[in-house]
């Protein structure tokens, strides 16, 4: 009789312990660890894991902040929705969130830092370099390309005794059947050279800003339709090049409202070259589609290059505002009681022996305004090509008399660029810079200061600093 009155009496007061319902207040922040800022405006949701049909929302603020006043009793799931998640190419984070009394939970929830994304994605990678992630699309229909390689390249120095070598250093990945792709090993906090392709279909190459973090993102778009094409440079003679009908059409100015004539714009490596008329104006009308880099440049200003994304048929609008190039005096030669540095004193010897050509800086400076290689063209014994990337090649010859690769010093020093797109002078000289150039076109005309294995003519550069900003002077200036 008392045990069942026990019973009796407990049975009612479990049972309303078991009725009474839990809930608590859900209140934290979601912040982006790679940006290292809250995360503004995300959609935050809180569902229930066996059916996520069933769940309540909120919104974060300005500060990232969010709260769900009651959330019931039971096991949750939270995780949240972004546009910066997309941008990204990462997934939602997942935390789990137990409802077992009344009161508040702090939740953060957070995109992984740039180290964290990277070690995941690269588990053998370096620390100090950035893992490049995208899709590489077809630039008519947005459709993924499967099997694409993805390249980015950028230079690196190695200093020796009497000689400075760049290296090219490269590397690539592939795309998934998604057209997704990861690149591991990049450089950080660089400017790279980036393309993707897949047989005869390519980007243009384009500069690609690498990040001081470990983590990027950039996507790639390929114009199946574009062919290949022998298309008229600014020069007028005809380079091989890709041809397609992406049109792109804008204006060049020099300053708010100031229209910049006679201004040549082109889409590197792919259409005409054109040039802009009186009011500022240029029309690209056979671009390659795609992801492309687009030039302006005129004569006594800063080149600008922009990187951009055409659409077949689709013509995109450009304005390029170029900004005056600062010239450089140069320093006025004083020389009394002191000897001249032995480089100068050597490029004045050989200047007046006239074993070479020689030109002064002024003289570079009146051929061209824009490529150093171009104030070589029509000198003998040399001819100036067209690159793959930024500038010209040099062509000189042999013993024998037969075409070759010039031979390049910068100031004394061997350039040797063994990758796959050797550099060029007109990547590291601008014609503001140079004191004297030094041509042999013919390899039995090169002095045995620059003699080399390759056995090729030589095109040697000096520049202003390189000379300590000491004029040189030509035979007629030293009588």
């Amino acid at each position: 009789m008392c045990l069942l009155m026990g019973v009796a009496l407990l049975s009612p007061t479990h049972a309303v312990a078991a009725q009474t319902p839990v809930a608590a207040r859900v209140a934290g922040q979601v912040y982006d660890s790679i940006a290292a800022a809250p995360l503004p405006n995300a959609l935050v949701r809180l569902f229930r894991p066996d059916d996520p049909s069933v769940g309540i929302n909120a919104r974060t603020d300005e500060r990232g902040m969010f709260a769900v006043p009651e959330l019931p009793g039971g096991v949750w799931v939270a995780s949240f929705a972004h546009a910066r998640l997309d941008s990204l190419r990462l997934e939602a984070p997942l935390a789990r969130v137990a409802v077992v009394e009344n009161g508040t939970i702090p939740l953060t929830l957070a995109i992984a830092s740039a180290s964290s994304v990277a070690r995941m994605l690269c588990p053998t990678g370096s620390d100090s370099a950035v893992t490049l992630v995208g899709e590489v699309r077809s630039a008519g229909d947005k459709s993924p390309v499967a099997g694409a390689t993805v390249s980015v390249e950028w230079p690196e120095w190695v200093f020796a005794k009497k000689s400075t070598v760049r290296e090219e250093v490269r590397r690539t990945a592939r795309t998934d059947r998604e057209g997704r792709y990861v690149l591991c090993g990049a450089a950080r906090g660089t400017v790279v050279t980036a393309r993707a392709w897949q047989a005869s279909d390519s980007t243009g190459q384009i500069e690609f800003d690498m990040p001081e973090s470990a983590y990027a993102v950039l996507d790639l778009f390929v114009d199946r339709r574009a062919l290949a094409a022998m298309l008229p440079t600014d020069s007028g003679a005809p380079a091989p090049a890709r041809a397609g009908t992406a049109v792109v059409r804008g204006t060049v100015q020099s300053g708010p409202a100031r229209a910049l004539p006679d201004a040549t714009v082109r889409v590197i490596g792919s259409g005409a070259a054109v040039r802009t008329d009186s009011t500022g104006a240029f029309y690209i009308v056979d671009a390659a589609g795609g992801t492309q880099s687009v030039e302006a440049r005129a004569i006594g200003y800063e080149p600008e290059r922009r990187a951009v994304q055409l659409e077949p048929g689709v013509p995109l609008e450009l304005s390029f505002t170029l900004n005056k190039r600062n010239v450089l005096l140069d320093t006025v030669r004083v020389v009394a009681g002191q000897s001249l540095p032995n480089d100068v004193r050597s490029l004045e010897r050989r200047w007046r022996q006239g074993q070479g050509m020689f030109l002064d800086g002024a003289t570079v400076r009146e051929r061209t305004s824009t490529m150093v290689t171009n104030a070589l063209t029509g000198l003998p014994g040399i001819r100036v090509v067209s690159g793959q990337g930024w500038g010209n090649n040099i062509v000189g010859r042999n013993f024998v008399g037969l075409e070759c690769r010039a031979t390049l010093f910068l100031d004394g020093y061997l350039l040797s660029s063994p990758g796959r797109y050797p550099a060029t002078l007109d990547e590291m000289v601008l014609p503001d810079e140079v004191a004297v150039l030094e041509v042999y076109g013919r390899s039995s005309t090169v002095p045995a200061e620059y003699l080399t294995i390759d056995g090729c003519g030589v095109v040697a550069v000096w520049t202003k600093r390189g000379l300590g900003n000491v004029p040189v002077f030509g035979p007629q200036r030293q009588k």
